[in-house]
């Protein structure tokens, strides 16, 4: 019986966390009301505040899940590396833009908003920055495995590698958000040059040339 209440209650709240994201990206996290999200979801407003209580909640709830489907996604590259890092890191940083390409550039760009802003008196910047060092610490985990492996350059810092790589994968992410021009092939393109360069002085072979 709990078994059946639980998966119920995951039930209404994916049911809520998707007529709030339909919401927000058609209407905007500050123009959209828990009251519509409550009709939306075919839910009491009472419930809403119950499951998620502000928006703000709402809104991260769903980039947490989103998280969740990336980290599990990425899993695939830590478990079977193989023995190229530029190609293992590209692997990986696919895995969560197959993720995040899917997602509307207005829902996007309403997340990013909030990193920066108080919404329902609640701020969610730190909560955010969690869910990215998810990603960044499988990243970690990956170059780590060559480091160790002796794969990367001598003298090379696991930790500064990671900023490096990641800080690519972010930038683009952001141009994505920012530009209506920047389309979802371009977001691919660009991530592989920027890594493709960064590797250019990770590799240990750089050292040979």
């Amino acid at each position: 019986m709990t078994g059946l209440r639980d998966r119920k209650k995951q039930q209404v709240r994916r049911r809520i966390i998707q007529a709030a994201t339909q919401l927000i990206t058609d209407k905007g996290l500050s123009d959209t009301t828990m009251e519509e999200i409550a009709a939306a979801s075919d839910v009491s407003v009472g419930t809403v505040y119950n499951y998620f209580g502000t928006k703000s909640a709402l809104l991260l709830a769903g980039v947490e899940d989103e998280t969740e489907k990336m980290v599990a996604a990425g899993m695939a590259t830590l478990t079977s590396p193989g023995d190229d890092p530029e190609a293992a890191v590209l692997r990986l940083l696919h895995a969560y833009l197959d993720d995040f390409s899917s997602w509307d550039p207005r829902l996007l760009r309403e997340v990013m908003g909030a990193a920066f802003q108080r919404v329902d008196g609640a701020e969610i910047t730190s909560e955010l920055a969690q869910l990215d060092q998810r990603l960044l610490e499988q990243m970690m985990v990956l170059l780590s495995h060559f480091h160790e492996e002796g794969k990367l350059a001598t003298g090379v810092e696991v930790y500064d590698a990671t900023l490096l790589v990641f800080s690519v994968f972010v930038l683009q992410l952001f141009m994505f958000i920012s530009l209506d021009t920047y389309e979802v092939s371009d977001l691919y393109k660009q991530v592989d040059r920027q890594v493709q360069l960064a590797f250019a002085g990770l590799n240990k072979e750089s050292e040979q040339k």
